[in-house]
């Protein structure tokens, strides 16, 4: 990385002051982009983690030919009955 570092000294040695900050503007909005990219790619990795726990939350309701919202009503009832 130091001969990167070198070379990329001795090439900004070389521009005038504008030249200078626009360089050194461009190289920070690559770092900024460099870090949004990496926050896209954990936040990609998390919403499978949260798929999969979902799917696996899925098999624990019985399949009994019922649609959710049927069977969650049975429950609600269920639980009324029994206050």
């Amino acid at each position: 990385m130091q001969s990167a570092a070198v070379k990329l000294n001795a090439l900004l040695e070389n521009l005038a002051e504008e030249d200078y900050d626009k360089a050194v503007s461009y190289i920070e909005f690559l770092i900024e982009k460099r870090k949004k990219q990496a926050e896209n790619l954990k936040r990609t990795e998390d919403r499978t983690d949260v798929e999969s726990i979902v799917a696996s939350l899925i098999g624990v309701i019985p399949d009994t030919g019922k649609t959710l919202e049927e069977y969650r009503g049975e429950r609600l009832k269920r639980y009324e009955n029994s206050y």
